[in-house]
């Protein structure tokens, strides 16, 4: 079912509230891909009824950004991963005249990845998709690890009746984390891309051998990271709340890193909450790389 504005999708909210079913949301900006599907269908398991919004939050887009989706595809893919309803709208209703709220968090999302990732308002843009939605669940992947922590955060600082729930990074088989914005890359980019991931995946292993200086941790990384188009922008060791740079590394912990090419910085993370996951690694999410180049459509 597809809901093309905010008054039917509050109808169809209203009914489910009704009858007492739960309800699991997933909130995306459009151009969805397999990483958000298992969000889908996630939600879709552990509730009765699935909602998926569709609409690109144009108060996150860098000036002049724009990102390029095709509805009907959107449509589909959700519904293929069982999604009950997608509610889609524009910014005339979104963003009506004299709009202006912005959830703030101090600079945690600055010290994160600084002012460019716009994580004030991603989170904005989730808070009021879940005010709306009024869900039992909403789900956020790993690989956005800054918007899943501070909207979790928000949630709870808000006193909203929503249970956040975390879902595994989606990877390629070879470590790269499954983006819309991967679209302008092909396979032998993408594989030179993976040095990324087992860069920050050979520091967790660093740090489970019982290393702890992060100075020494992020110095091993330079000569390991083997990019030939791509640069190296730094990799950084995090306290999971606070977003702080870490001198010594303790969990729960974020390794944060970033790499730069086509002018695209691509952001790939680790989330350690515990000693378990520090051992034996992310539960992340493994799928074959695509057998073709991907247009490039997302501008973000």
């Amino acid at each position: 079912m597809h809901l093309a504005c905010l008054s039917a999708g509050k109808t169809f909210i209203r009914e489910v509230a009704r009858t007492g079913q739960t309800i699991g949301t997933v909130h995306t900006f459009g151009a969805l891909h397999r990483g958000q599907a298992e969000l889908i269908r996630r939600a879709a398991v552990e509730n009765d009824v699935a909602i998926v919004t569709v609409h690109p939050n144009k108060i996150q887009l860098r000036s002049g950004g724009s990102c390029d989706f095709n509805l009907d595809e959107d449509i589909g893919l959700a519904l293929r991963s069982g999604a009950t309803a997608v509610i889609s709208s524009n910014d005339t209703e979104m963003f009506p005249p004299g709009y202006r709220t912005v959830i703030a968090q101090g600079d945690g999302h600055l010290r994160l990845g600084g002012p460019d990732t716009c994580l004030d308002e991603a989170v904005t843009g989730a808070i009021r998709w879940i005010c709306y939605a009024r869900p039992t669940r909403s789900y956020f992947g790993l690989k956005d690890i800054g918007r899943a922590i501070l909207v979790k955060r928000a949630v709870a600082d808000l006193l909203l009746d929503c249970e956040i729930r975390f879902v595994p990074t989606v990877r390629y088989k070879n470590g790269v984390p499954i983006s819309s914005c991967l679209r302008r890359f092909n396979p032998s980019e993408l594989d030179e891309l993976s040095c990324l991931f087992t860069t920050l995946n050979d520091v967790r292993k660093e740090i489970a051998r019982g290393v702890s200086s992060v100075k020494d941790l992020v110095a091993s990384t330079t000569p390991q990271t083997k990019f030939r188009l791509f640069k190296l922008d730094f990799v950084r060791i995090l306290d999971a709340d606070s977003f702080e740079d870490l001198a010594q590394a303790k969990l729960p912990l974020i390794i944060f890193g970033a790499a730069t090419a086509h002018g695209l910085k691509i952001f790939d993370s680790i989330y350690v909450p515990d000693q378990d996951t520090l051992v034996k690694g992310p539960s992340d999410i493994w799928i074959d790389l695509p057998e073709r180049c991907w247009p490039d459509d997302c501008t973000l």
